[in-house]
């Protein structure tokens, strides 16, 4: 991913490129450097390279979540390559740092990803219907961005690439503007399954179940029974009752206090196991099959290991 503000000179992304484009880039010193040592991308670069998720200061009960925006879809131009041999900084990157708001991961929509974590803390409270119905909407939340993001990397990339009339004549515009695209989506439906529904779901509902299981030895305690059939009277109801209202809050408590502790961790889980497996294989055929090297993507400026012209394997 290209992120803003964060260079990675010294990776090193090896992929099958036309030999045409082999010399299209020099590498700077210390990657070739590195690149002689045979070592690969250091653990920085790599932090760097994939979206990672960390706490944030103005996280709610409900913390925000950051599924990534891997990758970038954006040309170099002259002022990108100025800035990499030069440290020159474009004009239009002043305001660069703003953020662009997303409704559907900034605004209130944000909660509904939260659907299914609340039906199953609240199930013993909810009908039969109650916890799928929370899974129902989860899932449709994650649809809905899937959809949203995939249209805007289509949108990005059109406007991007299909504007460049330097593009190298071999780049097949079409096929790499739905390549990224599908990227996009491919990547925010994966990682919200995982890390917005099936993980965290799971999580609270073993969390309830387990203390639910802890309850049932202490209900029979003698002191424990004293204690419901003190409270009885001054509720109006039975002992019985007392017993069966703890029975449900306490689980539903624990459940919904364990939500802010299980989010960061779970999402960082997941984008430990895409960055390794299911991004870099997109990047690579990203910028190779896919003829992101040949259309000068930011995203495959990386690929320092790349031989010269006349070097290149057979």
């Amino acid at each position: 991913m290209h992120v803003a503000g964060l260079e990675c000179p010294g990776c090193s992304f090896v992929t099958q490129l036309p030999a045409k484009r082999l010399q299209r880039r020099k590498c700077p010193p210390q990657a070739v450097e590195s690149s002689k040592q045979g070592s690969h991308r250091s653990a920085d670069c790599e932090k760097d390279q994939y979206p990672r998720e960390e706490s944030s200061q103005d996280d709610d009960f409900f913390p925000r979540r950051n599924p990534g925006s891997f990758p970038a879809v954006k040309v170099s131009g002259f002022w990108g390559k100025a800035k990499d041999k030069l440290g020159f900084t474009a004009p239009e990157d002043a305001d660069s740092t703003a953020v662009e708001f997303d409704p559907l991961r900034d605004g209130p929509l944000r909660y509904l990803g939260y659907a299914n974590e609340c039906g199953e803390a609240f199930a013993a409270w909810l009908p039969p219907l109650g916890v799928p119905l929370s899974y129902a909407v989860a899932i449709s939340y994650v649809l809905v961005d899937t959809f949203d993001k995939g249209q805007r990397a289509f949108k990005c990339a059109e406007k991007e690439l299909g504007s460049r009339a330097s593009l190298h004549p071999e780049v097949n515009t079409n096929r790499l503007i739905r390549l990224l695209s599908f990227e996009r989506a491919m990547d925010t439906v994966i990682w919200q399954l995982l890390a917005s529904v099936i993980c965290p779901g799971y999580t609270i509902h073993t969390v309830v179940a387990l203390a639910h299981a802890g309850l049932i030895p202490l209900e029979h305690q003698q002191a424990v029974q004293q204690a419901f059939q003190q409270c009885a009277p001054l509720l109006s109801t039975t002992p019985d009752t007392v017993s069966a209202l703890v029975d449900k809050s306490l689980p539903t408590m624990i459940g919904l206090g364990a939500i802010p502790f299980i989010v960061h961790p779970i999402d960082n889980g997941i984008h430990y196991l895409m960055n390794s497996s299911l991004r870099p294989a997109m990047r690579k055929y990203i910028c190779g099959p896919g003829q992101g090297n040949l259309a000068d993507l930011d995203m495959c400026e990386e690929e320092c290991n790349v031989p010269e012209e006349g070097q290149a394997s057979a």
